[in-house]
């Protein structure tokens, strides 16, 4: 029955939380008083103009609307081919490469250890006859290309692929090569990726050593050195979010600068993926703050007179980890405003992620409402034709100068330890995550932090929407293991066996870069493992990360 009560407590509820997600704590209201200290010139400019607080071009959408950058991925490369061409059908100009476990870890796709895992959780990518399939008949040279692949091979296979199709790598456009320095904080038991005996592990170097390639080689192609997305994944906030981004471009800025390439050259190429999530006026708040602390921090710390490397250019994921597999349908809303947060922050690419993400895989259906969601935004919303439509918002611009703020706090902190390297290493970055992912749990325990369908306004769960479940079709692996095998037998092994050892010569016995080495490995028909193997042996560890395997030559 249905009582007075209920209907009275439900008509005058009213907020109870007045603290942002990242512990900012809010006023009721807020006035010009409260942005009376801020410089308007100096510190908010306009869109296109130093510090970049309103945006990295003077029209901004005006200009170019934002990427939207679906991630997918499915069992073997052929069939990934059609699917890639499918969403470009579907309005996508880009392409972001979701790769299967095996892949990312550098597990031969024929030993036990990936049984069960290839293409389940995206495309199964071991060789360079693997890209070269993944890419037939795509047009290379007018697409944008990302993954978060920590190794550079898929990325040196892509480039071997476009100069057979006699295509001028210059021109070639993609986000990718160097997110080793961010790996082992959302993964601390791969430590040994990033560091070994007291510097870069072997495998590090090669990351450090392609992103030099791409600076020398590759004008049109961003570094994501970082996949800060994951940071707020793991339990971290925006401040966290902005202060280790900031801290890792110190660090690989540092490193290229050994190599003779000037921080405005590494900067301009330089481009992270950030996060939204549902804190709406927190998020643009952070969009907006990050590009003025990326500005005032390269000017200031490496005296930056680039304006192009002073703009920070950056992608968002709209957070998966908040959606849930209560009442999925209600992500599309969740989506929706971390989508719109993104757009009104001024990101240049977007992923909005499908409603059945707390599910599975997503289904073409829904990767389709959530491509239409972006340009339902694009087209229809209106959001479009002003850039940053909230500047001079009491509150935006508070916020802005808040979130600021605290991340310069933290960032300096950090470069107080001996900077990133040394934070992570240490344990600190790691703590730092955890303590932040057991509050928000304890947040939403105690109902502090509301979370629809999970602590309130929930349903029985007979009575919930259940989706479509995707079920990976994986039927093809077995002919795609089946030519595996017959690709490693039909391999010159003298030819493979030279460029393998070669690399291990030079990783072993010189500083040379391990960029032109891995090239002939891979035009030998070495296999990802096989090189990955091969540098880890360098560094005194097993041949095979799984311990299944020995060197097989």
């Amino acid at each position: 029955m249905i009582k007075a009560e209920d209907i009275n407590k439900k008509y005058r509820e009213r907020e109870t939380n007045f603290s942002t997600a990242s512990g900012i704590e809010l006023k009721n209201v807020y006035t010009p008083e409260d942005i009376k200290h801020i410089d308007s010139k100096e510190e908010i400019g306009l869109p296109g103009e130093f510090p970049f607080t309103r945006g990295h071009h003077p029209l901004m959408y005006r200009g170019k609307l934002w990427n939207i950058r679906e991630i997918a991925g499915l069992s073997s490369p052929k069939a990934f081919n059609k699917r890639c061409k499918y969403l470009l059908e579907l309005g996508q100009g880009v392409l972001d490469w979701e790769i299967d476990g095996p892949t990312m870890y550098g597990i031969e796709p024929d030993q036990p250890y990936a049984a069960g895992q290839l293409g389940v959780t995206g495309v199964t990518v071991h060789s360079r006859k693997d890209v070269e399939d993944l890419c037939k008949d795509m047009p290379l040279e007018a697409l944008s290309i990302s993954s978060d692949c920590f190794y550079p091979d898929i990325w040196q296979s892509y480039i071997l692929v476009a100069k057979k199709r006699g295509i001028d790598i210059s021109k070639l456009r993609g986000v990718g090569g160097g997110i080793f320095y961010y790996g082992p904080a959302v993964i601390p038991s791969k430590m040994d990726w990033l560091l070994h005996d007291g510097g870069f592990s072997t495998c590090a170097r090669w990351s450090n050593n392609f992103m030099e390639f791409i600076l020398k080689n590759m004008p049109k192609w961003n570094i994501w050195f970082t996949s800060s997305y994951d940071f707020r994944e793991a339990g971290g906030n925006a401040i966290h979010e902005l202060a280790f981004t900031m801290s890792i471009r110190d660090e690989i800025i540092r490193e290229m600068q050994t190599k003779g390439i000037s921080a405005d050259a590494v900067a301009r190429q330089l481009s992270p993926v950030l996060s939204c999530d549902r804190e709406f006026f927190e998020e643009i708040a952070k969009l907006r703050a990050g590009r003025r602390i990326w500005a005032k921090t390269l000017k200031n710390k490496f005296n930056s007179t680039d304006s192009s490397a002073m703009m920070m250019r950056f992608h968002i994921d709209v957070s998966g980890s908040n959606y849930t597999r209560q009442q999925p349908l209600m992500n599309i809303s969740r989506g929706t405003l971390g989508t719109l947060a993104a757009v009104l922050g001024g990101s240049m690419g977007i992923q909005n992620p499908s409603f059945d993400e707390a599910w599975a895989i997503p289904t073409e259906e829904a990767v389709r409402l959530a491509i239409r969601t972006q340009q339902i935004i694009r087209y229809e919303s209106g959001v479009t034709k002003v850039a940053d439509p909230l500047a001079g918002s009491y509150y935006v611009e508070w916020l802005t100068s808040k979130i600021e703020e605290e991340t310069m706090a933290m960032y300096n902190q950090i470069e107080e330890m001996g900077g990133w390297l040394t934070a992570l290493s240490s344990g600190w970055v790691e703590a730092q995550l955890t303590s932040s992912l057991l509050e928000v749990q304890n947040q939403i325990e105690i109902g502090k932090k509301a979370v629809v369908g999970v602590n309130c306004h929930t349903i029985p769960e007979e009575e919930d929407y259940k989706p479509e479940i995707y079920v990976p079709d994986t039927t093809d692996v077995d002919q795609y293991l089946k030519e595996y095998k017959q690709f490693k037998e039909h391999r010159d092994i003298s030819r493979l066996k030279n460029t393998l050892e070669n690399l291990r010569n030079v990783a072993e016995k010189t500083e040379d870069s391990l960029v032109p080495p891995v090239f002939e490995a891979l035009e030998a028909n070495a296999t990802f493992p096989e090189i990955i193997g091969v540098l880890r042996l360098v560094d005194g560890m097993e041949y095979d990360w799984a311990g299944e395997r020995e060197y097989p030559f």
